[in-house]
């Protein structure tokens, strides 16, 4: 192939000269690459009484590749044609002389050979095939649809991690890895894939015999002390500070008789910075009174880890790419080009993706993964749980006992099965489950000319100041003692 200085080519493909053309034209019929196949959009080389095109860069594509780990035992691929809609290939001459053909798509000549994948610890390095030691079934870690030994494949470097993903799976989207320029890098990178040794603990004021540390001082509430405690000195309905959950198990409380803060000792060592699965940027650690969780679509209190431009509620942050869940039988994968509605609430996923089974038509948002198992409302006596499948018949129970209205039995909803209690989830937890009562809205959140806090209920039932109904559910109130400003949560952007 030799360029001109009118910057037409003869190219060895096709008989006559290709003109470059800067620009294409979006009417008319769509043309085609005739080595790729995919549409022109870009400038290319065109014949157009024959109506043969190819992308600039098909077009320049070398001729012949020298030695190439696919392929070691003869010199060289040559760029040829192939009867195929993927028609451009490179191939190995003396192969098809001997009637052993060794074809490889021009994309995958030059895959990146070694990467960093934000779900998996350790380094990934392509093969083209696996060795005869690991001609054993083995299932993609990301899809869980097998891996054909013989073909192409991402594995961990590390000796003994049998971790493995289709190439189309591991490059499919580049927010989740990084090409590796140089090997010595992957060790460099094991120390940093682990997660930080920087703790969200600023200092240990006391630890106790066994080496527990019993008092210490948090970045997320800095002043005051925090103690260590295994139970509530009164039976109150206190949640972690942290995930904005129950607190239940071991906890960490502030020693300030005025000061309600509260914090699982899990949520109080977890790392200020550290690698998560959902992107390949670090994810730092934040501790913002409130904040939209890009996952769970729900705004929330407590603590946050922001990666790579999303801020996720540390309830989100736990979920692992690949989970066993309870009401499935199948293990979930993420999926972020998930668009089926999910199983457990209806909803769509949106653009983030959602988790789905590989052997059968099952999806799961992470605001559904994100419900509580079991929890405590006034209309019953009982705890109420989680409920994935309605195989009663009664009319009642296909009622929700809140709001009354009739319940779809094919979504999840909560239960007391003693009192056949039901009720939609939203109807349990309320529209902001996960919002600490008392909280700072930012400005950007209302209009009101001062500041204004978060309250789920409201003193006597006043009127509204924007639409002058009755304010029986959240509220956002003026902190100021003069100001009488009081609306719904849904009144909060208009103006007065």
């Amino acid at each position: 192939m030799e360029m001109e200085k009118k910057r037409d080519i003869k190219h060895r493909f096709h008989e006559h000269p290709l003109v470059f053309v800067e620009d294409q034209s979006n009417e008319g019929q769509k043309s085609y690459c005739s080595a790729c196949g995919d549409v022109i959009s870009d400038p290319c080389f065109s014949c157009p009484p024959c109506n043969y095109h190819l992308h600039h860069n098909c077009a320049l594509a070398p001729q012949r590749i020298s030695s190439h780990p696919l392929h070691p035992q003869h010199y060289g691929f040559f760029l040829r044609h192939w009867p195929r809609p993927d028609n451009r290939v490179y191939g190995c001459a003396l192969c098809k002389e001997k009637r052993n053909i060794i074809t490889v798509h021009k994309d995958c000549i030059s895959l990146p050979r070694i990467i960093k994948f934000s779900r998996h610890d350790h380094c990934l390095s392509h093969k083209y095939f696996l060795e005869t030691q690991d001609l054993t079934k083995q299932d993609c870690k990301i899809c869980f649809n097998e891996v054909k030994l013989d073909r192409g494949s991402y594995s961990c470097v590390k000796s003994g991690c049998k971790y493995i993903v289709h190439v189309n799976c591991a490059l499919e989207d580049d927010r989740f890895y990084e090409v590796v320029e140089r090997e010595s890098q992957c060790e460099e990178l094991y120390g940093s894939s682990a997660e930080s040794t920087q703790s969200s603990i600023t200092r240990v004021v006391e630890v106790s015999e066994d080496g527990e540390a019993t008092k210490i001082e948090h970045f997320s509430h800095e002043g005051h002390c925090l103690v260590l405690a295994d139970k509530m000195e009164e039976e109150t309905d206190r949640r972690c500070d942290g995930c904005m959950l129950p607190v239940s198990t071991l906890f960490y409380y502030c020693s300030e008789s005025e000061c309600h803060f509260y914090l699982h000792k899990y949520c109080a060592e977890l790392p200020s910075v550290k690698h998560h699965w959902f992107r390949r940027s670090t994810a730092d650690l934040d501790s913002r009174s409130f904040m939209w969780c890009d996952l769970c679509k729900r705004p929330c209190s407590g603590f946050f880890y922001e990666m790579g431009g999303l801020g996720v509620c540390l309830r989100c942050a736990e979920v692992p790419d690949v989970i066993e869940f309870q009401g499935h039988e199948h293990l979930l994968f993420y999926d972020f080009k998930c668009r089926e509605r999910c199983n457990g609430c209806g909803a769509d996923p949106g653009e983030e993706g959602a988790f789905r089974c590989g052997k059968c038509s099952f999806t799961l948002d992470f605001k559904c993964l994100s419900l509580p198992q079991s929890v405590v409302h006034k209309i019953d006596q009982h705890q109420l749980n989680l409920t994935y499948h309605d195989d009663n018949d009664y009319s009642k129970h296909l009622h929700c006992d809140i709001c009354e209205v009739k319940r779809d039995r094919s979504l999840w909803y909560y239960c007391c099965s003693i009192c056949d209690t039901s009720a939609h989830p939203d109807c349990i937890l309320g529209e902001f489950p996960f919002l600490k009562d008392g909280i700072t809205l930012p400005r950007y959140w209302h209009t009101h000319r001062h500041d204004v806090q978060f309250h789920r209920k409201a003193e006597d039932y006043p009127n509204c100041s924007y639409c002058g109904q009755r304010c029986r559910r959240e509220i956002l109130k003026c902190t100021e003692s003069a100001c009488n400003y009081i609306v719904h949560f849904r009144c909060r952007r208009r103006r007065l």
